[in-house]
């Protein structure tokens, strides 16, 4: 197990609802932290050593969710019945700058932002718990979002991910919903003719309490990670299947919380869940274990959580605090890879750095020629 350095370096407590955070990029300067809690939308900066809260605002209403998006400008929040979208005016204050129309009873309780249609913008995936359905925004100019579509799910919206199939292929949208007592999940492609769906999964093993996508296995393409109301981590695989490739360990008595990025010292992506007994688990890809990688203990019942760069990560918990914690890695003297279609050996001793020789005896392997695709090597 590779050592984790987790320091937290700020902290606040007292906001009086769970938490919800993101991170909002800027130009030449650290990312800004946004938080939202009850009906307050919250802006962190980062000064010396810590974050300085620069400026709030008043939803007016519950927020039910909360993401950062549209060329990274603006903080979209979901709430019963609208959308409302925050910029920031000269001098670091949130402005409201529009919300959408409204949709009585939707409850907007998920958001994703991306472009699903490689027209160059994004769009706004609203999961929407009350109408049973997803609805797409676009935005055609600046200070508007238009209702691109609404796709009715087989239950109540829970989430909703952007999964990228790399390859110049339009992405997915990846949308779980209630079924019973338990969850399923659909995968929804956007096309000449409207949005068609993908490969599904109806009867999923439990219910899905937090959603993610990132590059887990591979560099090519992206899979989905979903954490269950059973205290499990599951990744799946796209293909012509939604393919459930991976159950990891008990984590506790649910997943609330997922994200996927880099952090420090790493030059792959690390899926990082959050429980609520207050742990942080780090699977380090490619995950092929169903056991963590790593655990960090925060203190706070975890609800929600971005990981930036430079492995930020931004947290916030069901009792009413913000953190930012940075994570590096040390210490793993080895790697594990799987094997894609056209690699050998050869090939992965000098993407490594390493030779033929020293990966085919860490894998007791006796014949250096033959390896296959989906094979999980150690690498030195």
């Amino acid at each position: 197990m590779p050592n984790i350095g987790a320091n937290q370096i700020w902290s606040l407590t007292n906001l009086n609802n769970p938490v919800r955070v993101a991170w909002r990029k800027t130009n030449g300067s650290q990312a800004q932290l946004v938080a939202a809690a009850g009906n307050v939308v919250y802006l962190f900066v980062p000064a010396a050593a810590e974050y300085t809260l620069a400026s709030t605002a008043d939803v007016g209403t519950q927020v039910l969710s909360l993401a950062v998006g549209l060329q990274s400008q603006f903080i979209v929040v979901g709430a019963a019945d609208r959308l409302i979208v925050f910029g920031i005016q000269e001098g670091g204050m949130l402005a409201r700058v529009l919300e959408t129309e409204p949709e009585l009873g939707a409850f907007f309780v998920d958001l994703a932002i991306a472009d699903i249609d490689g027209d160059g913008r994004e769009e706004v995936i609203a999961a929407s718990e009350g109408k049973e359905a997803l609805y797409i925004y676009r935005q055609p100019q600046a200070a508007t979002l238009e209702l691109l579509a609404i796709r009715i799910l087989p239950g109540p919206s829970q989430k909703v991910a952007v999964l990228d199939r790399g390859s110049g292929n339009l992405p997915l949208i990846m949308a779980a919903y209630k079924n019973n007592s338990t969850s399923g999940l659909l995968t929804l492609l956007f096309t000449e003719r409207g949005f068609v769906e993908g490969p599904a999964e109806p009867n999923l093993p439990a219910s899905v309490m937090s959603l993610t996508t990132g590059r887990l296995r591979g560099p090519n393409a992206e899979e989905g990670a979903w954490g269950g109301g059973d205290g499990a981590l599951h990744l799946v695989a796209v293909n012509d299947h939604l393919n459930n490739i991976l159950a990891s360990n008990n984590l506790g008595s649910f997943v609330p919380a997922l994200t996927t990025g880099k952090i420090g010292g790493e030059s792959r992506e690390t899926l990082v869940a959050g429980s609520p007994g207050g742990f942080l688990f780090g699977f380090k890809a490619p995950v092929v274990r169903a056991a963590p990688d790593w655990a960090v203990g925060v203190g706070r019942p975890i609800s929600s959580l971005d990981l930036g760069s430079a492995g930020l990560l931004g947290i916030g918990t069901s009792d009413g605090s913000a953190q930012v914690w940075q994570l590096t890695t040390t210490g793993d003297p080895n790697s594990i890879h799987v094997v894609s279609p056209g690699e050998t050996l050869y090939t992965l001793a000098l993407r490594y750095q390493t030779t033929v020789g020293a990966i085919a005896r860490l894998n007791k392997l006796t014949d250096t020629d033959l390896i296959y695709p989906g094979q999980i090597l150690t690498i030195p």
